[in-house]
């Protein structure tokens, strides 16, 4: 898969996480879900309630039940008008809507099942059969639109691949890697100590 599919699918995944998120915290405010290098996230504004990577395993089990449903992403050129009244309640999109506006460039939103995002597009063409790999890793803070000045939301992390076996070499290799750092880091800070030679006790009562 070259990277421009890859791309195509992680942020694909991203709009099903999103869809998940929506439908078991029904009061969240989503905003924006781009494909990174290493996979994607997704950041949302959860008001008063608190998540933690507790949670993931939770809402991936809701992203795989969702997904069955999702035969295409359909494409809708909208106005300002008719995208404000569809985001009313979400400050976040609202505010992408006006910017987009005043550029006078097109607005779209994609739908898939019953799931309805703002967004420029880069879809899967069959997400019930492309989305089977996935993974969500995270969850973090981010700032909106990573300005200190604005709001903390809460951003979860995740990667998709096309096939199992390249999930399962991705997440080893992380595995790995934070094996190998703990390993630096407890040396580093003298959490850990190697002696060659070990005192039997008796001699350490003396």
């Amino acid at each position: 898969m070259n990277q421009d599919n890859l791309n195509n699918l992680r942020h694909s995944t991203a709009h099903l996480l999103a869809a998940a998120v929506m439908q078991l915290y029904p009061n969240v405010k989503n905003t924006i879900g781009p494909s990174t290098k290493e996979g994607f996230y997704y950041d949302f504004d959860f008001g008063d309630t608190k998540i933690s990577s507790d949670d993931l395993p939770l809402i991936e089990q809701k992203m795989h039940e969702i997904i069955s449903s999702w035969k295409s992403f359909d494409r809708y050129e909208v106005t300002s008008n008719e995208a404000l009244e569809e985001f009313l309640n979400n400050e976040y999109k609202k505010e992408l809507i006006k910017e987009i506006s005043e550029k006078d460039s097109e607005i779209t939103i994609y739908q898939s099942g019953n799931f309805r995002d703002l967004c420029r597009g880069g879809h899967v063409e069959n997400p019930n059969q492309n989305i089977k790999f996935f993974k969500l890793l995270t969850v973090a803070g981010a700032y909106w639109r990573g300005s200190e000045k604005n709001k903390m939301l809460t951003r979860i992390y995740g990667t998709a691949f096309e096939t199992q076996e390249e999930l399962d070499n991705y997440l080893n290799m992380l595995l790995e890697a934070e094996k190998r750092n703990h390993k630096k880091l407890g040396k580093e800070l003298e959490l850990f100590m190697f002696q060659p030679r070990v005192l039997p006790i008796s001699y350490l009562k003396e």
